[in-house]
């Protein structure tokens, strides 16, 4: 390598990609259906050859056996990850969330409010949606919905006409 020089990784061509996985996909299933169901053994070939196109390994000796090496590294990630969320689920299970406080109406304001965008079209839904959990802006929800800003803030007041509508506010003496 010239002096200065770096080798650096770019990603397989889609030809190259196609190649290797049309040769080696078949043994990395069925490494991987020795541990796994087949559907998850079909997003560990995903990933697998996911990771060899972004790698960009192209002067391998034996191929096959770089990828199953990849494939063992994407199983042993995926039982770490499943270890987590079992014993996840059982430090849950041993402390049982405490039960809402029977004067406490969150969460029954909330399934209210879901029942009411339930009500809305689609589009309205959408308005909602992105203004309350993406906390866009109504120029930023312009972008998003690809329109104009005055046709964007038309939307919004559209459909929080329409959510009032379906969803009265509660006054104070009801809350």
């Amino acid at each position: 390598m010239p002096a200065g020089s770096q080798n650096v990784e770019r990603p397989l061509t889609a030809r190259e990609t196609e190649t290797l996985y049309i040769a080696h996909a078949p043994a990395v299933y069925r490494y991987a259906r020795t541990r796994l169901p087949a559907a998850e053994a079909e997003d560990v070939v995903a990933e697998v050859f996911a990771i060899a196109w972004r790698k960009g390994e192209r002067n391998l000796v034996n191929p096959r056996a770089w990828l199953l090496g990849v494939a063992r590294r994407v199983l042993a990630n995926q039982v770490r990850a499943h270890n987590r969320r079992a014993a996840l689920s059982a430090r849950l299970r041993s402390h049982p969330a405490t039960p809402a406080d029977p004067d406490d109406g969150v969460l029954h304001e909330l399934d209210e409010l879901r029942r009411a965008l339930a009500l809305l079209r689609p589009a309205d839904r959408d308005v909602i949606r992105l203004l309350a959990a993406a906390e866009l802006t109504t120029a930023e929800l312009a972008q998003v919905l690809n329109c104009s800003p005055a046709s964007a803030a038309t939307k919004v007041h559209r459909a929080r006409r329409r959510l009032r509508a379906v969803y009265p506010e509660r006054t104070e003496e009801g809350a």
